[in-house]
């Protein structure tokens, strides 16, 4: 699976597919609540608003299709360099004249609604420009003229349109006399069970490719609407028998919140997702999908061309359609008899549907789980791959950051962030497997006393053959999201490891807490435990955080620090002098100890960095908190650093990071002036 992930992200006609889904999704979310505005106002009687609304719903509704043509059109004439005028109008144009060439416009509005189409002719007209582009008769050089640029870009339009007319008529042409008189369509009985669940894979296998299933299909709906209407008539008039299938029960049965039942899937996000973006995602549609509006989730998760959801999607109706045709049949529950909205949220619309019947509510409820069941294992492939993608963010970047369509020959999407995820997992996947993760401690030391005051907690990897490996392994659990149970880890396995330290009482432990872990909810709660049940005193242990944390919620990482000096937790700033609004952060937060970043002792050597230097001791200064200098090396810069007043550092020049063991066998001395009996 993780193969096709990887096939899929280098995929470059893929990855602008994503591109352009996401960017045109809030018109789907537009539609969809005018559609559900509509609904509200007629069910509260006022019709003629109602119907306006929902006709402005669905014109907005078929331009998704039309925006998707001149969005991958943009898209994709900015990455080859393409002229963009002559890319969007001709793709747009062909677009519309073959979908009415081909009959694939819309039976409700006379508008091009083939996904497939509209992406094909983007694609296509920007593969003939590419190709135009190379001949010199089509080239604008630079001494030429605007009137010979303008007269270029019609050259180029009526080429490139009239070469796509073309060939489409010769594939229509092709097709009519050659392949659909040898194509038999069977004519499907609206009330038929075989021809029925034919209908429903059909339905389903269309809209996974980008085509509207139930408008190529109408058709038979249409056809079962006037049965539907005549048999119910019948029924309430001479006590005729109901039909099993009925207009309603495609809606009410296998399209509980959209086609495909996704309104399963919605809640199988909410309950279940890892990821940030998924559990967003899940929130921000839920009313939409109560309402059985799914454009969000076919676009946002994604299910069309995604050979991965595609089974769910197919699968969850065609076995909600046995069920629910089966139980009709044999009296479990009631047949529907009454015709109502495809906008009634599921369960309810069962109940008044059936003349108020509770067992088909409670049919509906167990076929939503049923959904969850079956969604729920494709779904943990897709989230697996994506924690640690904050989807809000990706729109956020798409729509509000840029005035202009991303174009750079570096693809970003939805896709290749997935992939990025993919190399994350298999990295970690690989840690666990080749060998185990080990805690080194770097002593600090006060230059004045030659005692350790304190350990700083670090986390290597150890392989099952002995090699060691730096921290480098840290941005794959972060892309993953899991820092927050790597650091727990860190921190129940480093107070427990000092405690077990003779005269543990005598030394702090420092210990670096990643952003994420900060911010998850029950963090204080959490370290409380594991620094009370090490038996260590709460104004041991030093939380060493970073400027990066503090720019990612500044009002909930002062309550948290707040929380943390209360417990008499040290709190201690890392890496000062290397961010760009360190200095700010000195007056907004109240840090017990500040760490200067080695990358200012590297530059001792020049009056530069020494005065450099010195100015940010001085700041640190002016915060009353303790000074710690990491990086020391060499004699001389210890020299330089004791002469300004410091009385703290960390580094080569003393100590090594090193394992417990190595800790205990090299007779550190502590600040109480004992020494640690040496470990045999």
């Amino acid at each position: 699976m993780s193969s096709l992930f990887s096939r899929l992200s280098s995929n470059q006609y893929l990855v602008a597919m994503s591109n352009v889904f996401i960017m045109a999704l809030p018109v789907a979310l537009i539609a969809a609540f005018f559609n559900l505005i509509a609904f509200l106002a007629e069910k509260l009687g006022y019709t003629s608003t109602g119907l306006t609304i929902g006709y402005v719903g669905q014109m907005t509704g078929h331009m998704f299709p039309i925006l998707l043509n001149i969005y991958l059109a943009t898209y994709y004439s900015t990455l080859q360099r393409l002229p963009k005028a002559a890319a969007i109008s001709c793709s747009l144009v062909a677009f519309l004249i073959v979908s009415q060439q081909w009959g694939l416009l819309s039976p409700v509005i006379p508008l091009p609604d083939n996904f497939a189409l509209s992406l094909f002719s983007a694609y296509a007209t920007c593969f003939i420009i590419a190709r135009l582009n190379k001949f010199p008769l089509f080239k604008v050089r630079g001494e030429h003229s605007v009137v010979d640029h303008s007269v270029n870009i019609i050259t180029i339009s009526i080429v490139t349109l009239a070469t796509l007319l073309v060939v489409c008529q010769i594939v229509a042409t092709c097709f009519s006399y050659y392949i659909q008189p040898y194509i038999l369509l069977p004519r499907l009985d609206p009330t038929s069970f075989t021809d029925g669940l034919i209908y429903e894979f059909l339905r389903g296998l269309l809209w996974s490719v980008g085509v509207n299933g139930h408008n190529v299909l109408h058709m038979y709906k249409t056809e079962l609407f006037e049965i539907s209407t005549a048999n119910m008539a019948d029924w309430k008039n001479f006590g005729t028998d109901l039909n099993i299938i009925s207009t309603n029960f495609y809606d009410f049965f296998t399209g509980m919140g959209g086609s495909g039942n996704t309104i399963s899937l919605v809640f199988c996000m909410l309950f279940f997702a890892k990821s940030k973006g998924y559990r967003l995602l899940a929130k921000t549609v839920l009313i939409l999908s109560i309402f059985n509006i799914n454009e969000p989730i076919l676009f946002g998760v994604p299910i069309i061309f995604n050979p991965v959801m595609m089974i769910p999607f197919l699968l969850t109706p065609l076995l909600s359609f046995v069920l629910a045709y089966g139980a009709t049949s044999m009296g479990y529950i009631a047949p529907l008899s009454e015709v109502h909205s495809w906008l009634m949220p599921p369960i309810v619309n069962g109940y008044f549907a059936s003349g108020e019947s509770w067992s088909v509510a409670v049919f509906q409820f167990i076929l939503i789980v049923l959904g969850m069941v079956i969604y729920y294992p494709f779904f943990k492939i897709m989230d697996r791959h994506s924690v640690g993608l904050d989807l809000s963010s990706v729109i956020n970047n798409r729509f509000f950051s840029s005035d202009s369509i991303e174009g750079s020959s570096k693809l970003t999407s939805f896709i290749p962030s997935m992939q990025l995820n993919i190399s994350a997992q298999k990295e970690v996947e690989g840690l666990y497997r080749s060998g185990s993760f080990i805690l080194y401690y770097q002593p600090q030391v006060d230059i004045h006393t030659g005692q350790v005051v304190a350990v700083e907690a670090l986390i290597r990897h150890i392989s099952d053959d002995g090699k060691l490996r730096s921290p480098s392994f840290l941005h794959a659990f972060g892309q993953l999201g899991l820092m927050p149970e790597l650091d727990s880890w860190v921190v129940e396995r480093a107070v427990s490891d000092i405690a077990k330290l003779p005269d543990s009482q005598h030394i702090n432990l420092s210990i670096n807490i990643s952003a994420d872990t900060m911010l998850k909810k029950g963090f204080v709660k959490s370290l409380k435990a594991a620094v009370k049940s090490s038996g260590l005193n709460y104004h041991q242990v030093e939380i060493e955080v970073t400027e990066e944390l503090l720019i990612r919620d500044e009002k909930r990482i002062a309550e948290i620090i707040n929380e943390i000096k209360e417990l008499g937790i040290l709190v201690v700033l890392d890496d000062f002098g290397t961010g760009y609004s360190s200095l700010a952060y000195l007056s907004r937060f109240d840090f017990d100890k500040i760490k200067i970043d080695r990358s200012l002792v590297t530059n001792l050597n020049t009056e530069r960095g020494k005065g450099l230097f010195e100015v940010v001791v001085q700041l640190g200064n002016i915060t009353n908190a303790d000074i710690v200098v990491e990086g020391i090396e060499t004699e001389e810069e210890l020299i330089f650093i004791r002469e300004r007043g410091i009385q703290v550092v960390q580094g080569f020049y003393y100590h090594k990071p090193m394992p417990l063991a190595e800790l205990l066998q090299n007779g550190i001395v502590f600040d109480n002036g004992d020494r640690l009996p040496s470990q045999a």
